[in-house]
């Protein structure tokens, strides 16, 4: 009778036994299923572990006025930024509010962090592929004009370590070229006020916009030139409007 009743037993313990490494290779599974590309090359095609580990928690997301994020801001105005097209990647990865780890290059003077990989408090992690991308997108934003005001919180960064804008305290981000930038520098210094007009986006990651006219108020604006074009010539009905540049006629 005793051999009868430990056989099932024998047999119940064998499948338990079977049975938990097959749960545990499925919970597996199905978390590389939802893992990214970029989630799973994380590991894989760059060692990052001799690079400098930083931390902070996300203040915000930098949008740009194409609708795709250029990286994040920390709490204490830190900017991490990433490369063009790590940009949606980002953004699905971690949130405002998290503490993050990166591993990247942080700039000599700028309070600026070239990130190569971040990794969020959920263990989830992207790195950059290291492929080179321009920094601003060639085609022009049509829209309506987008208007910004408030004080300037941040001095704002590309990943050339230049000047290309600001981040109101209001968390939206006005861009400039980085030579018209140069130009009106003392507007984009922190706690200055500042009214910008241009087109961009809006949406659920910020606002941000290519500034077309920026000044301290609506009644004091200077006009900028978008992009790569050039730099705004003498206002209508100015004495300079009908000069040419380089012509002898004048």
């Amino acid at each position: 009778m005793r051999l009868v009743l430990s056989v099932p037993a024998l047999l119940l313990a064998s499948s338990v036994a079977v049975a938990a490494p097959a749960a545990k290779q499925s919970s597996s599974t199905q978390y590389a299923a939802h893992q990214t590309v970029t989630e799973q090359q994380a590991t894989g095609v760059y060692d990052l572990s001799g690079l400098p580990q930083f931390s902070g928690k996300v203040a915000q997301f930098l949008p740009s006025p194409h609708g795709s994020v250029t990286g994040l801001v920390l709490a204490d105005g830190t900017q991490v930024l990433v490369s063009p097209e790590q940009g949606h990647t980002l953004a699905g990865l971690v949130k405002p509010g998290d503490t993050v780890s990166i591993r990247g290059i942080r700039g000599r003077t700028l309070p600026i962090i070239r990130a190569f990989g971040i990794t969020s408090p959920r263990g989830r992690g992207m790195q950059d592929n290291f492929i080179s991308m321009p920094q601003q997108s060639t085609e022009m934003i049509s829209g309506p004009d987008i208007v910004l005001h408030g004080e300037v919180w941040l001095s704002l960064y590309n990943l050339d370590g230049q000047l290309t804008g600001a981040v109101l305290k209001d968390h939206s981000v006005v861009y400039l070229s980085p030579r018209e930038a140069a130009r009106v520098a003392t507007m984009l210094k922190p706690g200055q006020p500042l009214y910008a007009v241009g087109t961009g986006s809006s949406g659920e990651l910020g606002v941000a916009i290519d500034a077309r006219e920026i000044g301290p108020s609506s009644s004091q604006l200077t006009g900028i030139a978008v992009g790569n074009g050039p730099p705004p010539g003498p206002a209508p009905g100015s004495a300079g409007y009908d000069i040419i540049p380089g012509s002898d006629d004048h």
